[in-house]
């Protein structure tokens, strides 16, 4: 069971849809919502170019950019606020000045379940936005991805994209109380040239005895990248959910990821549950 729900919340336009797929959530499962908000200071030019010793900064900079950041925070409070208005539920409300992720990564602590948008995508990552793979791989939570214009998380058919992997196996058995309503559940190995994984057997039997009668599917790469042959599988299997464990480590600036992880955080159409 879901107890708590954390969702990020910012300016973007598609923050209200994020939002109310999480107010979704909570209300399926009578769970608390904890709304976040997090953001450093747009510095302005005059900032780099002191830097360089080209200009003088006043210092009155530093208090302006934190007053508006403080009317931003209102706004994002206002709007969760009114999004939740009405559904039942019991909320609470945090803004911290600090990069968003790791704003996110902090506070995820308090909860069973992390719900973000995609979020940033550029190779270094940028300190005033939230970046989906960071909190995945830092959360230490499962974590909920909602692409843009996604409105709502729906259950009835579920892809596991499986490999005998520690982050896999967290990711199946997080993703149980999704799977308790389900039509559908595939378990879905693709085999990239070696022999039949025995293990997916396994996966099944474990869903089994928690009274989830899955499905196992095991699928050619025919050359394809095997993120691309997930994503494709999804699609003709109508997925309303993706299941996967999260790939990735760390280097100087920015994550590494695998490749099936990459695919799903840059291009899934349905939310994606990662475990890591």
């Amino acid at each position: 069971m879901l107890r708590t729900v954390l969702v990020h919340v910012d300016p973007l336009r598609s923050s209200s849809d994020r939002t109310a797929a999480a107010i979704a959530l909570a209300q399926r499962f009578d769970a608390t919502l904890i709304g976040i908000t997090a953001g450093l200071p747009r510095l302005p030019v005059e900032i780099y170019n002191a830097a360089l010793g080209t200009v003088a900064v006043g210092p009155d900079y530093t208090e302006m950019d934190r007053r508006q950041l403080e009317a931003e925070f209102g706004k994002a409070q206002a709007a969760f606020a009114a999004a939740a208005k009405g559904a039942g539920l019991e909320t609470s409300w945090r803004a911290m000045f600090g990069p968003p992720s790791a704003a996110i990564v902090a506070a995820a602590t308090t909860a069973d379940i992390v719900v973000v948008g995609p979020g940033d995508r550029s190779l270094l990552g940028d300190l005033g936005a939230a970046s989906a793979g960071d909190v995945v791989l830092r959360a230490g939570r499962p974590v909920l991805v909602v692409p843009d214009g996604v409105t709502g998380v729906a259950t009835r058919n579920i892809v596991v994209a499986w490999k005998d992997t520690v982050e896999a196996r967290r990711a199946l058995a997080d993703a149980l109380p999704f799977m308790k309503d389900a039509e559908s559940v595939v378990v879905l190995a693709v085999n990239e040239g070696g022999d039949t994984p025995p293990e997916i057997a396994d996966a099944a039997a474990f869903l089994l005895r928690h009274g989830i009668a899955a499905k196992s599917e095991i699928v050619p790469t025919k050359g394809a990248a095997t993120g691309d042959v997930v994503l494709d599988f999804a699609a003709r299997s109508q997925a309303d959910l993706i299941v996967a464990g999260a790939y990735g480590h760390s280097r100087v600036r920015e994550w590494v990821f695998g490749g099936v992880t990459r695919a799903l955080l840059m291009r899934a159409t349905v939310p994606v549950l990662f475990s890591h």
